[in-house]
C-alpha cells in the first residue's frame, strides 16, 4: 500500500492546548455580587440599572458578564474595572476581571485575579476550577490536584472537578484512574460532551475500538461538533477503514464548507486509498480526486504547506514530476526546513529528474 499522508493530530483539553476550559452548565454555580442578580436581564435593562444605580457595582459587573458571554471581552474588562473601584474585595469580581484577560489571551494576567478570587472566598466553585486548570497547563500537578480534591469535598456531585481529575490522570499516563474519573463525570452529568471526547481520544490512543462509541455520544450532544467528526475520522484514518475516515471528513462540509482542514484529510485519505494491486485507471482516479481536494484546501488557504505537498506527491506519482518539482520547491520558499519537501527534492535529483 502507497502511504503518502502527512498526519495532522488533534487532542483533547489540554492535550490540544485548549486556551479555556470548558464549562458545563451544570456545574456553574450562580454568582451574586449581592442581592440583584440582573444576569438574565438583556443589555437594555443592564444599562438602566446602572443609570439608576451609578455608584453600585453590581450593575457593571453584570454587563461585564454580559459582554465576556458575548465573546466582547475588552468591554468585559473594561466594565469590571468599574465594578472593581466600588468593591475591590468581591470574589466575583476578582474572577470576572481573571476571565476577561484570559479571553484576551493574557493569562499570566488573569490568573492572579482566579488567585485573588479563591483567597476572598475558599468556596467559589468556578474559581477553584479555572485556577486547578491552569495549574494543571502549567504541570503543577499538586496544586491543581489540591484546589479539584477540595471542590469534590466541597460537592460531590459536580461533573467538572471529575473531568479535570479525569485530565490529571491523564497526563501522567495512569489512563485507568483517568477513565474512572471521566465516566465519574458521566455519571454527575450525562451530557457531558467534553468528557465523552475525552474518552473517545484516550480510548483512541488505547487503540480501543471503544473510542468510536465515545465519539459517537459526543456527537449525539452535539452534532454538528467539527472536534468530534474529526477524532472520529482520524480514529478510522489511523485504523486504515479509510471509507469511514472520508464520511466523516465529508460530513464536515457539510457544516462549514471552508474548513479547509477536511479537504486534506480527504485528499490524503484517498492517496491511501491507492494500492498497488489496484488498476492502474483506479489509482489515477483517486488521485485526481485527491488533488481536487487539496486544490480546494489551497483555494481556502493558499499557505497550506501538507496540502501542497501531498498535492506534488500526487503529482510526482502521477508522472509529472516537472510539476512536483516545481511545487516542491515553492513550498521550500513557504517554509525553507520543510524537510518532507527537501527529501522530496533529493529523491527526484537522485533519480536525475
Amino acid at each position: 500500500m502507497k502511504k503518502f499522508g502527512i498526519l495532522l493530530f488533534v487532542f483533547v483539553g489540554l492535550v490540544s492546548c485548549n486556551d479555556e476550559p470548558s464549562s458545563n452548565p451544570k456545574d456553574i454555580i450562580t454568582t451574586d455580587v449581592s442581592d440583584t442578580n440582573l444576569v438574565d436581564n438583556n443589555l437594555d435593562e443592564i444599562n438602566q440599572y446602572i443609570i439608576d444605580n451609578p455608584n453600585s457595582e453590581k450593575g457593571y459587573y453584570e454587563l461585564a458578564k454580559y459582554y465576556l458571554d458575548n465573546n466582547e471581552a475588552e468591554n468585559a474588562l473594561n466594565q469590571i474595572e468599574r465594578a472593581m473601584k466600588i468593591a475591590p474585595k468581591d470574589a466575583n469580581i476578582n474572577y470576572i476581571k481573571g476571565k476577561a484577560y484570559i479571553a484576551l489571551s493574557k493569562i499570566n494576567l488573569g490568573l492572579p485575579f482566579l488567585e485573588r478570587t479563591i483567597e476572598l472566598d475558599s468556596t467559589h466553585v468556578d474559581g477553584k476550577l479555572d485556577l486547578a486548570y491552569y495549574y494543571l497547563a502549567a504541570r503543577d500537578f499538586e496544586s491543581s490536584l489540591m484546589l479539584i480534591n477540595s471542590t469534590i469535598r466541597q460537592n460531590i456531585y459536580l461533573a467538572r472537578p471529575y473531568y479535570l481529575k479525569g485530565m490529571w490522570y491523564e497526563l501522567q499516563e495512569k489512563n485507568d484512574l483517568s477513565i474512572s474519573s471521566y465516566q465519574t463525570a458521566i455519571e454527575r452529568d450525562p451530557n457531558y460532551y467534553d468528557a465523552y471526547l475525552a474518552l473517545g481520544s484516550l480510548y483512541d490512543r488505547m487503540d480501543n475500538p471503544l473510542a468510536i462509541q465515545y465519539f459517537n455520544s459526543a456527537l449525539t450532544i452535539w452534532p454538528e461538533s467539527i472536534e468530534a467528526w474529526r477524532l472520529k475520522g482520524m480514529s478510522y484514518y489511523t485504523h486504515e477503514d479509510y471509507e469511514e475516515a472520508i464520511i466523516c471528513f465529508d460530513t464536515i462540509l457539510h457544516f462549514d464548507s471552508t474548513f479547509e482542514v477536511s479537504y486534506f484529510d480527504i485528499g490524503r485519505t484517498l492517496i491511501n486509498l491507492c494500492y498497488d494491486e489496484n488498476p492502474k485507471a483506479t489509482n489515477d482516479s483517486l488521485l485526481k480526486l485527491a488533488i481536487q481536494n487539496f486544490d480546494k484546501a489551497l483555494a481556502i488557504n493558499v499557505n497550506y504547506v501538507p496540502a501542497k505537498f501531498n498535492r506534488a506527491l500526487c503529482y510526482e506519482t502521477k508522472g509529472n514530476t516537472t510539476l512536483a518539482k516545481a511545487e516542491y520547491k515553492a513550498i521550500l520558499e513557504l517554509e525553507d526546513n520543510y524537510e518532507p519537501a527537501i527529501k522530496a527534492l533529493n529523491r527526484l535529483d537522485r533519480r536525475g529528474l
